[in-house]
């Protein structure tokens, strides 16, 4: 379910085409260096994609993975696949503190919820 078209189906071949990963990102000497990542990555808003050299120990990627202890998907299946999933974070690294004040009461009585609530009742 790429956003961005990468993997679509060919119907002159009858086949899935796979992602590139953006390979022209990636390799485009005009992109600064932390701009070089798939789309997915970039555009994500959660950051919840990474992208980096898994061959390399010291990279950041792989520090990550082994921080985290990511997991390749169905191993058994000896596909070797380079991603690697990651575990959910532990929660108290994901709460976020929230300044915002209480929201009011919602008063069924007038405006657009009590319309739905009149057109409902009938």
């Amino acid at each position: 379910a790429c956003p961005y078209g990468a993997r679509e189906f060919d119907a002159d071949v009858g086949v899935m085409k796979k992602c590139t990963l953006c390979v022209d990102r990636i390799y485009n000497d005009n992109l600064a260096e932390e701009d070089r990542v798939p789309a997915c990555v970039a555009a994500c808003p959660t950051s919840a994609r990474h992208f980096g050299d898994l061959g390399d120990p010291t990279s950041a990627i792989s520090q990550l993975v082994e921080e985290r202890g990511g997991v390749a998907l169905m191993p058994e299946l000896g596909y070797k696949p380079t991603n690697r999933y990651l575990p959910p974070r532990a929660r108290s690294e994901r709460a976020a503190k929230v300044d915002a004040p209480a929201l009011e009461p919602i008063k069924a009585e007038g405006g657009f919820l009590g319309w739905i609530d009149r057109v409902l009742s009938n």
